[in-house]
């Protein structure tokens, strides 16, 4: 009977060890985070072959339903901007310190999304070498190439100096009362 009662905790033993080995596995599968360094993306293209484009939906727009995916953004967008070679290096600066200190894994994944910009930045040669989505569902969470991470404003202060300036006042209003951008500064 002992024997029989040592093998069960044998079993059980092992079963637990499995089980919580498991966990760290499993923890970074879910807390998936992409590797981006913008400023290696930027310099083995050309400037002159690049290009920025932001779709951008008014934050006060009425909505029947949020815009929950990026097609939808780009199909139904008050305002898309194009801002190709000189332009854009004017403030290739900017872009350049994305880097992988920025993506912080989100502990909840969101179930909706409320869309309001997205940008995409690409090149002739490559295609698209990144491409942001804000917002989750919470207020602290962005889609970057896909796949979702804290809010930062950098993410937010690359794409300031294209937006017309009556239109970056609004954005504004909305983040600071709809949706709450930690200060990383």
């Amino acid at each position: 009977m002992s024997t029989k009662r040592n093998v069960q905790k044998r079993i059980i033993s092992v079963v637990l060890f499995l089980f919580m080995s498991a966990i760290p596995i499993l923890l970074c599968m879910y807390f998936e985070k992409p590797s981006l360094n913008v400023s290696e993306l930027i310099e083995k293209e050309n400037i002159n072959d690049m290009s920025l484009t932001i779709y951008y939906q008014h934050p006060y727009a009425l909505m029947f339903y949020p815009i929950s995916s990026v097609r939808d953004l780009m199909r139904r967008c008050d305002k898309k901007i194009v801002i190709h070679g000189s332009d854009l290096e004017e403030h290739i600066d900017l872009l350049k310190q994305i880097s992988n200190d920025d993506l912080k894994p989100v502990m909840m994944k969101s179930s909706d999304l409320d869309l309001r910009v997205y940008y995409v930045l690409e090149s002739k040669k490559n295609g698209k070498l990144f491409d942001v989505a804000m917002w989750g569902d919470d207020d602290d969470s962005i889609f970057v190439n896909g796949v979702e991470v804290k809010v930062n404003h950098i993410f937010y202060d690359v794409i300031l100096p294209f937006i017309p300036k009556n239109e970056v006042e609004e954005l504004e209003n909305f983040i600071i009362h709809g949706r709450n951008l930690p200060d990383n500064s």
